[in-house]
């Protein structure tokens, strides 16, 4: 694992060079070939690396068939097993922060990848690829098992599924953020800052999802403004809109 966290340091660290270098040679030349050099020095090489290491440490292509021992298989259990046709006394019961955390988010924080960074033993730059990572899996997570059809929504539970992605959404920029201000403390730099928002559009996918299942009729969805498409990769489909409406209960065919 150090070594694998030490790779993604210095490709984290290269990179940083390569845009730095970029930044400066784009006061020397005009704007379209500003973009170009931009571009051209961001690979796919970190993102790629973190992915492969949040697999192995959290979970992988094997999530559907595991026994819940990472965390984000465990996540995967969590969103299966529960409840989201609801009253109200019952969602009350079940959207209480201390369940929520002692049974979905305590288990990622307590996984090794986050007890890594909080050793010290990656980069900012690092960091944020991880935590990239591990959301994208997590958005995709609650999806599938959304998709499979097996769940039963009412309002109150559509609330709830808002809730823990929430909490998700938190944790991790919350990682993100923390080790921002750590590094930003050790070089004496108080005047960069970070953006999450590579975090959030992760989740972008499944925040359509849950409003789709917190509308109060299926024609509201029109009133959206997403632009549902097949090549679009932050949007649903119109054939997956169609099964995440299916799951309300008191949604008509």
């Amino acid at each position: 694992i150090d070594a694998e966290l030490c790779a993604l340091n210095g490709i984290s660290a290269a990179e940083t060079a390569c845009t730095a270098l970029s930044r400066l040679f784009a006061d020397l030349v005009e704007e379209q070939i500003q973009q170009e050099s931009t571009s051209a020095g961001t690979g796919n090489a970190p993102p790629k690396a973190a992915s492969a290491l949040v697999a192995h440490l959290c979970g992988g292509d094997d999530l559907f068939d595991c026994d819940g021992r990472l965390c984000l298989q465990n996540l995967r259990l969590f969103i299966e097993k529960e409840v989201y046709n609801l009253d109200s006394s019952s969602f009350r019961s079940l959207e209480g922060e201390d369940r929520l955390d002692a049974e979905m988010i305590g288990p990622v924080r307590r996984s090794q990848i986050f007890e890594e960074i909080s050793e010290d033993k990656c980069d900012a730059g690092v960091i944020l690829q991880i935590a990239e990572a591990m959301s994208w899996k997590s958005a995709e997570i609650i999806l599938q098992v959304l998709l499979q059809g097996k769940s039963n929504f009412n309002e109150w539970g559509a609330l709830l599924l808002s809730k823990e992605v929430r909490m998700l959404q938190n944790s991790y920029c919350g990682l993100v953020l923390g080790s921002a201000e750590h590094y930003s403390t050790k070089s004496a730099n108080t005047g960069s800052s970070t953006s999450t928002a590579s975090i959030l559009i992760q989740f972008e996918r499944v925040n359509q999802a849950v409003s789709i299942l917190q509308l109060e009729k299926p024609s509201d969805w029109l009133s959206f403004s997403y632009k549902v498409g097949e090549s679009n990769e932050t949007n649903l489909t119109a054939d997956e809109i169609q099964k995440i409406m299916s799951l309300r209960v008191d949604f008509s065919e």
